[in-house]
């Protein structure tokens, strides 16, 4: 087993996996990485299985010295990543020699980006999971953010013969994220209370744009409609009796901005769910900053579901 000591931490560094499944029925919640596209390409360009634990880097990474021999990958936001100095290109299998150092920088584009090792970061699951959840203190690293000083350690399996090494083409990840448009379109599937919301914005929907709000965060982004000027909720109003939550689930509180919730959602919530993000466009929805324009597109399960299985047919593809 080796292991990287942070010379440098990051605004929010913390470990995650697909997340805390199958506990949300006792209030748990599931965190896991934000972008699972941009986390699970960094497992499979490594040989790891999806569910391995990544190091999510939020706007800013850290800069960590290698003890040891690794393979490594780093996805996502285009971070400026550089080894001893030397820049280097994200979406690829890299091997790093003892002692090399890793400087993850600002990001140019996006918000989130991923670090996958080889043989997987030794953490200790929690309720079957490595991620952190940061509002319950658990998970992860004692259930907190990385910081300057902490030595992470990772299984070894990296031998005389260097492995396969794969990258992911520029246009399959930019096609993913709608990096091409000003405004990135989400598809949506119309929620289950969508009579809580006047038939006059439900029609307009795809005529608004919505801006990504500085306020959002892990467990929700927060969208600003600058040009609606009619009333979102109907006569049933923002409230309704606790029901589940799912990621990609759009909430509109009393306020009339509409929430995404995101990886660190509660279990429950007692706003009306105007729609969800489908599944395919999270990744997308991750990676937006705020001030980004985005526009709702409402399509059917089908094609949520044909979306899904072609963004699952990219990973396969590594």
């Amino acid at each position: 087993m080796a292991a990287v000591e942070i010379q440098k931490s990051g605004p929010l560094s913390t470990f995650q996996d697909l997340g805390r499944v199958g506990h949300q029925h006792q209030g748990v919640r599931v965190c896991g990485a934000m972008d699972t596209f941009a986390s699970r390409v960094a497992n499979r360009l490594v040989g790891n299985t999806d569910d391995c634990a990544v190091i999510e880097y939020t706007l800013l990474g850290d800069t960590v010295t290698f003890s040891g021999p690794a393979i490594v990958a780093m996805t996502g936001a285009d971070a400026e990543c550089r080894v001893n100095g030397q820049r280097l290109s994200m979406w690829q299998t890299l091997r790093l020699e003892p002692g090399a150092t890793l400087t993850i920088g600002g990001m140019a584009w996006g918000v989130r980006a991923y670090l996958a090792v080889s043989g997987g970061w030794a953490v200790t699951p929690v309720l079957g999971s490595a991620s952190t959840d940061l509002a319950a203190g658990f998970g992860g690293l004692d259930g907190r953010a990385l910081k300057k000083g902490d030595f992470l350690r990772f299984n070894t399996g990296v031998g005389d013969e260097t492995p396969a090494m794969k990258k992911l083409s520029a246009n399959r990840y930019r096609e993913v994220y709608h990096r091409d448009q000003e405004v990135i379109p989400l598809r949506v599937l119309l929620g289950p209370d969508s009579d809580h919301f006047h038939s006059r914005f439900v029609a307009a929907l795809d005529q608004l744009q919505f801006q990504i709000s500085s306020d959002s965060n892990r467990q929700g982004i927060t969208l600003d409609c600058k040009h609606y000027d009619g009333s979102i909720h109907s006569a049933l109003g923002p409230d309704i009796i606790s029901s589940f939550t799912a990621i990609g689930t759009i909430q509109i509180p009393r306020h009339g901005r509409p929430t995404v919730l995101m990886a660190d959602r509660q279990s429950t919530g007692g706003f009306a769910r105007f729609a969800k993000v489908i599944d395919a466009d999270l990744p997308t929805m991750a990676q937006c900053r705020p001030g980004q324009s985005v526009c709702l597109v409402p399509v059917s399960l089908a094609e949520a579901r044909a979306a899904k299985l072609y963004l699952d047919a990219i990973v396969d593809s590594i």
